[in-house]
C-alpha cells in the first residue's frame, strides 16, 4: 500500500502543473473540471481473474487490489465466505468496502444485491467508478457513509488520503493498532446500522462484511437489532478487537443468537471471523 501513496502524490503534483498550464486565465471551475479529467487519465485498469468472472478496477495504483483471490493477503476466506453463502436474490451489506474488491465479486453473477459503505471520498468515488466499469450499478448501492455506535456528525482521521488506503479512524487517530500520524481529515456522517436499515429503499441484509479498522465494536453496538436477522457475519478480529474488545464483541454476537464457526478462524489470512445462524 504504501508504494500506492508515493505514486499517487507523485501523480497529484504532475496533475496539478498540467493542469494550471492548460487553464491559464481560466476560471475556478473549469480548472477544477480539467483536474477532475485529468485525474481520471492518469488511472491505470487493473483486472482480477476469480471463479465468476473478471473484475475490472480503475485505480491509482494496483498495489490497492488482489493480484491473486487465492494469496492469504488477499483474504481467501472472504471470497470463499462471499461464494459459499450468498445465495440467490440475498442482500449482502459491505461495511468499509474501500475501492470495492468484495462488493463487486459478490454483485458479479447479478444475482445479489449489495450495499456498501465506505467513508473516505476519494475511495467511495474510487468504488462509484469500479461499479459502473464492471456494469453493475443495477446490482450495488454505494453510499459514501460511516458506521457507527449512534448516529452523528465525526471527523475521519486519515493516516493515508488515497484512494484504496487502509488504517484510517472515525473519530480518532487510532486505528486497531494503536496512534497513528495524521496526513488528512474529512467529515463523514456516521449512522447506526440499525438506522440504515429503517431508511425507505435500504434493503436489510442477510449477510454483513465488516472490516473498518477498530471500530467493529462501535459499529455492532449501533446493530442490535440487524445482527438479530442476519444469516451471517464475517468481522475483521485483530489489534485491539483480537485483545480488549473482543470479550464485548462476542456478547453482542452471542446475545444476537449467532454462533461462531470455529473453523474459519485460521483459514486464509486469519483475520476473519465467521458467526452464523443456524447454520446447516
Amino acid at each position: 500500500m504504501n508504494r500506492g501513496i508515493k505514486i499517487s502524490k507523485t501523480r497529484s503534483n504532475i496533475i496539478l502543473r498540467l493542469s494550471a498550464l492548460l487553464n491559464i486565465g481560466s476560471s475556478a471551475r473549469t480548472r477544477l473540471k480539467t483536474f477532475a479529467r485529468l485525474s481520471q487519465s492518469f488511472k491505470t485498469t487493473h483486472s482480477i481473474e476469480t471463479d465468476r468472472g473478471i473484475i475490472n478496477f480503475r485505480i491509482d495504483s494496483p498495489g490497492s487490489v488482489p493480484q491473486d483471490v487465492d494469496s492469504d493477503r488477499s483474504e481467501p476466506e472472504t471470497f470463499e465466505w462471499i461464494r459459499q453463502s450468498i445465495k440467490e436474490n440475498d442482500v449482502l451489506w459491505d461495511i468499509g468496502a474501500n475501492i470495492g474488491v468484495f462488493s463487486l465479486y459478490a454483485a458479479l453473477n447479478k444475482e445479489n444485491k449489495v450495499l456498501s459503505l465506505e467513508p473516505s471520498a476519494e475511495s467511495y468515488a474510487t468504488l462509484n467508478g469500479n461499479i459502473r466499469l464492471n456494469g453493475l450499478d443495477e446490482y450495488i448501492q454505494a453510499l459514501c457513509l460511516a458506521g457507527g455506535k449512534e448516529t452523528n456528525l465525526l471527523d475521519l482521521f486519515m493516516k493515508d488520503t488515497s484512494a484504496g488506503a487502509s488504517h484510517n479512524s472515525i473519530g480518532s487517530s487510532k486505528n486497531q493498532f494503536g496512534e497513528f500520524d495524521v496526513n488528512g481529515y474529512q467529515s463523514v456522517i456516521a449512522i447506526k446500522l440499525d438506522d440504515l436499515d429503517e431508511i425507505k429503499g435500504v434493503l436489510s441484509p442477510n449477510h454483513i462484511k465488516l472490516d473498518v479498522d477498530g471500530k467493529e465494536l462501535e459499529i455492532l453496538q449501533g446493530a442490535r437489532s440487524v445482527l438479530s436477522k442476519v444469516d451471517s457475519i464475517l468481522i475483521e478480529i485483530e489489534g485491539i478487537n483480537l485483545n480488549e474488545n473482543l470479550v464485548l464483541i462476542e456478547e453482542i454476537i452471542s446475545n444476537s443468537g449467532l454462533e461462531e464457526d470455529i473453523d474459519w478462524r485460521n483459514k486464509g489470512s486469519g483475520r476473519n471471523r465467521l458467526y452464523w445462524r443456524n447454520k446447516t
